[in-house]
Order: C-alpha cells, then sequence, then structure tokens
C-alpha cells in the first residue's frame, strides 16, 4: 500500500482530521493537498496558502521540509501532524 493514514491536527479552527496521503509525493506537494482537503472540510474557515503554515510532528516537533519525500521523512500510518 502507497498511502499513509494520519491525523492532522489543526489548532486555529480546534479541529483534527483523518486523511490518507501518498508515500510517493513531496511534503510540498503533500502540504498544498491537506490543505485543499481541510478547507473544503471546514466549508472555507481555513484557507491559508501553503507558505502561511507549516506541518510539524506532533511527537518530536519536528518540521517537515517540503523537498523532502513522505517515505523519507518519518511519516508513518498513525503519525499526527500539526498545521501552524
Amino acid at each position: 500500500m502507497n498511502k499513509f493514514l494520519v491525523t492532522v491536527i489543526v489548532p486555529n479552527i480546534e479541529m483534527r482530521y483523518d486523511l490518507y496521503i501518498p508515500n510517493n509525493k513531496k511534503i510540498g506537494t503533500i502540504k498544498k493537498y491537506l490543505l485543499k482537503a481541510i478547507n473544503e472540510l471546514s466549508e472555507n474557515i481555513f484557507d491559508k496558502s501553503d507558505n502561511e503554515v507549516r506541518l510539524i510532528d506532533r511527537e518530536t516537533g519536528v518540521e517537515y521540509g517540503s523537498d523532502v519525500y513522505v517515505k523519507d521523512s518519518g511519516i508513518k500510518n498513525g503519525t499526527i501532524i500539526v498545521i501552524v
């Protein structure tokens, strides 16, 4: 399987989402995908561009770099990502 099920927490709107992300894409691409999905799921409450937010691993506090592939970033099934 080439997707991971992750939990995405968005503190600004006090929401959390469980989403599948492909592991063969770069984090920068995934960030755009996540922002689009969150914008749709929140009914346009969270309308931010990818330059305005950071993806952070909740457990380690590490920010994910945009040019790293998901499979090389340490993200796996069950990872909790915070968007700030």
